[in-house]
C-alpha cells in the first residue's frame, strides 16, 4: 500500500520512469546517496564480484540518474537540490530521446514549485537544443524557441549567445537571421556577441558572407604551420584548390570525419588540391597545442595545422562567424572563396573546381 499520495501534477506521464512501488518509502537521503553512486564502473567485492546494479554505458548511467531525480521530485518536490538536479534530468532527456517531454515538464514542474528561475533554466535548455538540433532545417523553429526563452527571461544574457548562433548560421533562413540580428542589437547591445555580429555582419544576410569571408571574394590567410613551423599562405597557394577544415581534437564528429578526409586527401592532393586545418583546440596552457600534434601525429595527418591557441574566442574563426564545427570551407585556384558549407560535399565540389581550373594557373 501506498504510503504517499501523489497529486496529478506531480505524476508527470514522461518517459524515464521508475517503479513507485518500489521508491515510495525511499527518503531523500537514501536517493540522493544512490544518485552519487551511480557510476559506469560499478564497486565490486574483494573476490571481484559486482555488488549493486551494473551500469556498461553512459546511456545506463544517464538513464539511471534521470529516473532518480525524478523519483526525488515526485516523492520529495520540496528538498534543496531539485532546482538544481532537474535541469540534469532535462539535458539527460534529450540525450536519451525524450526531448520531446522536456518543456511540457518544465512548466509543470515550475509551477508546481512556483520557482520561476527553474522555468528560465528550463526554457533555456529547450532553446539551446532546439538551436542545436532544428537551425540546419527549421531555423525558424529554432528561433520561436529563442523568443519564448527570452520571454521568461529577457535580460539573461545567454539569450544573446542563441540569438548570434542563428545570426551567424549559414544554414538559417536569410528573413530569420534579419530578426534574430535586430533583435540582438536591440536588447542586448552591449554584450560581445552584438558587438561581434555589429562589426562583421554589417546587416547583411543574404547568406553569402561569413564575418569577414565573402564568397566569391578572395580569401585571405596566412600562418605558421604548427607541426613543422613553415609559413603558410592562401596567396602563394594560388593555382590550387584549398580545403580549409575548422575543426579541434575534442571534436568527436571532427575526429569521426577525419578518415574520410585522409581518404580525399589522398586522391587529390597530386592533383592540384591543398588541405589546411583550422585548430580550435585548447589554449596552449591547458594541452591544447599538444593534443594537436599527438593526434596529427598519431593519425599521420599530412596537411598543414593552423594552432589559433584559443578554443571557441581564437581571433581567426571567431572573425568568420564560426561557432560550431567541423566546419569545412573551400576556396578555388583563383584564391576565392567558393563555398563556407563544403563538409559532406567535397568528393563533388573538389572536381568541380580543378575541371574549372583547367587552363588556368599552375601552383
Amino acid at each position: 500500500m501506498l504510503t504517499r499520495c501523489l497529486s496529478s501534477a506531480l505524476a508527470l506521464a514522461v518517459g524515464l520512469s521508475f517503479s513507485v512501488a518500489a521508491a515510495v518509502d525511499r527518503s531523500a537521503e537514501e536517493i540522493l546517496k544512490e544518485l552519487a553512486s551511480v557510476k559506469i564502473t560499478p564497486p565490486t567485492t574483494a573476490k571481484g564480484k559486482t555488488q549493486g546494479p551494473v551500469y556498461k554505458t553512459t546511456k545506463d548511467v544517464e538513464t539511471r540518474k534521470a529516473q532518480l531525480i525524478r523519483e526525488l521530485y515526485v516523492f520529495h518536490p520540496k528538498h534543496p537540490e531539485i532546482a538544481k538536479l532537474l535541469p540534469q534530468r532535462w539535458n539527460a532527456m534529450y540525450t536519451l530521446g525524450q526531448g520531446d517531454a522536456v518543456a511540457k515538464e518544465v512548466e509543470e514542474a515550475a509551477t508546481q514549485l512556483k520557482d520561476d528561475s527553474l522555468r528560465a533554466e528550463g526554457a533555456y535548455i529547450v532553446a539551446s537544443k532546439a538551436v542545436e538540433k532544428r537551425l540546419k532545417n527549421d531555423a525558424a523553429g529554432a528561433l520561436k524557441e529563442v523568443e519564448s526563452f527570452l520571454e521568461v527571461a529577457p535580460h539573461d544574457a545567454r539569450g544573446a549567445a542563441l540569438l548570434g548562433k542563428i545570426v551567424t548560421a549559414r544554414t538559417s533562413e536569410a528573413g530569420v537571421r534579419s530578426v534574430a540580428r535586430k533583435r540582438l542589437l536591440k536588447d542586448f547591445a552591449d554584450t560581445a556577441e552584438a558587438k561581434h555580429i555589429a562589426a562583421t555582419t554589417k546587416g547583411d544576410t543574404s547568406g553569402s558572407k561569413s564575418g569577414s569571408a565573402v564568397v566569391g571574394k578572395p580569401f585571405d590567410l596566412e600562418f605558421n604551420d604548427a607541426i613543422s613551423g613553415e609559413t603558410v599562405s592562401i596567396k602563394d597557394l594560388k593555382g590550387k584548390v584549398v580545403v580549409v577544415d575548422f575543426w579541434a581534437t575534442w571534436c568527436g564528429p571532427c575526429v569521426a570525419e577525419m578518415p574520410n578526409m585522409k581518404k580525399l586527401y589522398a586522391e587529390f592532393r597530386d592533383k592540384g588540391v591543398e588541405f589546411i586545418g583550422v585548430s580550435l583546440d585548447q589554449p596552449e596552457s591547458q594541452g591544447g597545442l599538444k593534443a594537436l600534434r599527438e593526434y596529427v601525429a598519431k593519425n599521420e595527418i599530412k596537411w598543414p595545422q593552423y594552432y589559433q591557441g584559443n578554443f571557441w574566442d581564437s581571433a581567426f574563426s571567431k572573425s568568420l562567424g564560426i561557432n560550431s564545427i567541423p566546419c569545412v570551407y573551400i576556396v578555388d585556384a583563383e584564391g576565392k572563396l567558393y563555398s563556407t558549407e563544403a563538409r559532406g560535399k567535397l568528393d563533388k565540389l573538389v572536381p568541380e573546381l580543378l575541371e574549372k581550373a583547367k587552363g588556368g594557373p599552375k601552383g
